[in-house]
């Protein structure tokens, strides 16, 4: 039985988890700091793993957890053919879009000069590792049906740990480039194995490719596409006129998002991802609201100490963090100003998670994709505002 008790333990596995990956995720930009600093060089590579990053938030994370979760949870003891179809369908369907992509780059990059064809060859490296990566996403969505909460939030160490041996063997941008493709095998390597224990090799062997059941994943994937995929716009959006302010711009918004995000992935989408699961298998509303409203209250607490925690201590993390090797005081300030402007969304940040999360767990795709596209086209225009207008750079 779901109760708000069960649903806090669940999250305090997946924060166990998370804070591990957090933690070797901090010394990963750290490694990144010292050994590139915000050189144009580094920042291309931010732009174009922010790029390839929008098609993982599409297609691998959040949106199709949010699809595949109630969908799992209504098959019964159908479950396992239904994650061998969707995994099957999905790897499919990836292969697919990554040879697009290679192709849409490849016909684009004469058309550009040196700097942004230097982001879209950084892209052509990383495309492939989109497979794994998204593949992942939907393991651990499943782990998560299963209540095992601790290794989809730790999975993510590997993957930093790839990162890290990279840079400091080779520091150079194409070789972390090609280093995306296996750290994000690794991601799915390791949680792998929970969907290979559903059936038996022989019922492996049998896959029905696009079957009915994925079929009717596709409806709410595809608004979930909409929803998750304006707000990630967004992030892209930022990238882009970021690079347009100033070459270094990616940089500064790179390290002070990981900042910001270390709370609000920490104890936002632990609680999220511990909530959406027993509010899908919730058929009482009442007790549906309470689940929610409790998580909503414990979250907005803790990301209201947060924020305080950013503007009293922002600028000072950064020096300590970073401030060392090819990062100067410069950048330092920068990062700073980039993270108290992230600040200020912690709390919102944090609401939404959980408000679509209670929108997903009853079926309801349209509402969050709404609320969402509404969002690109306000960011569009106060990212013009503020660096056409104000100046006011990164």
């Amino acid at each position: 039985m779901d109760t708000t008790r069960s649903i806090l333990q669940s999250a305090r596995a997946f924060l166990a988890g998370t804070a591990l990956s957090r933690v070797s995720g901090l010394l990963r930009e750290m490694v990144f700091a010292a050994a590139f600093g915000t050189s144009s060089e580094i920042a291309a590579f931010m732009v174009a793993f922010r790029l390839a990053n929008l098609f993982r938030r599409l297609f691998g994370e959040g949106n199709l957890q949010a699809g595949f979760i109630p969908h799992f949870t209504a098959q019964g003891e159908k479950g396992g053919l239904f994650f061998r179809d969707v995994a099957y369908s999905m790897g499919a369907l990836l292969i697919l879009l990554v040879v697009a992509l290679e192709c849409i780059f490849f016909a684009a990059l004469p058309h550009f000069g040196p700097e942004w064809g230097q982001v879209i060859r950084l892209m052509m490296w990383m495309a492939p590792g989109l497979v794994f990566i998204c593949l992942f996403g939907l393991n651990s969505a499943l782990l998560q049906c299963q209540k095992s909460y601790f290794l989809p939030g730790v999975a993510p160490v590997l993957a930093n740990l790839v990162w890290i041996l990279t840079a400091l063997v080779v520091p150079d941008v194409t070789a972390l480039s090609i280093a995306v493709i296996g750290a994000f095998a690794m991601q799915w390597l390791m949680t792998a194995p929970s969907g290979w224990r559903l059936l038996s090799w022989r019922q492996w062997l049998q896959p029905q490719l696009f079957s009915p059941s994925f079929q009717s994943l596709l409806k709410p994937l595809l608004l979930g596409v909409v929803g998750v995929g304006a707000m990630q716009l967004n992030s892209v959006f930022d990238t882009l006129f970021a690079r347009i302010a100033d070459v270094r711009g990616p940089a500064f918004l790179w390290y002070a998002i990981r900042l910001q995000q270390l709370p609000l992935s920490l104890f936002g989408v632990a609680l999220s991802s511990a909530l959406l699961p027993p509010l899908a298998r919730e058929a009482i509303p009442e007790k549906r609201r309470v689940l929610l409203l409790t998580a909503l209250k414990v979250s907005s607490g803790l990301m209201a100490i947060g924020t305080v925690g950013i503007f009293a201590l922002g600028t000072p993390a950064v020096e300590l963090l970073f401030g060392r090797g090819h990062f100067t005081a410069e950048d330092v300030v920068e990062t700073g100003h980039c993270l108290w402007a992230y600040g200020v969304g912690l709390v919102p940040s944090v609401i939404v998670l959980l408000l679509s999360a209670a929108r997903y767990a009853e079926k309801d795709y349209r509402t969050p994709a709404l609320g969402s596209s509404v969002s690109v086209g306000v960011n569009i225009v106060l990212n013009a505002l503020f660096v056409f207008v104000f100046h006011w750079g990164a």
